[in-house]
């Protein structure tokens, strides 16, 4: 039987890139939330606001 060793090097080198990219979709999903938040709950707008002949 064959045992496999890992690199203590290598598997302390993947903890960075990998808490980043975790940290990375935990700040996008938050902000993709607080765009649907705002979005679903926004008032319309007032027709006197819309833009009128130029």
């Amino acid at each position: 039987m064959k045992v496999i060793e890992v690199d203590a090097g290598k598997a302390r080198g993947l903890v960075w890139p990998i808490g980043i990219a975790i940290w990375l979709a935990l700040v996008v999903a938050v902000n993709i939330g607080f765009i649907v938040i705002a979005v679903s709950g926004a008032d319309p707008v007032a027709s006197s606001y819309e833009a009128g002949e130029r």
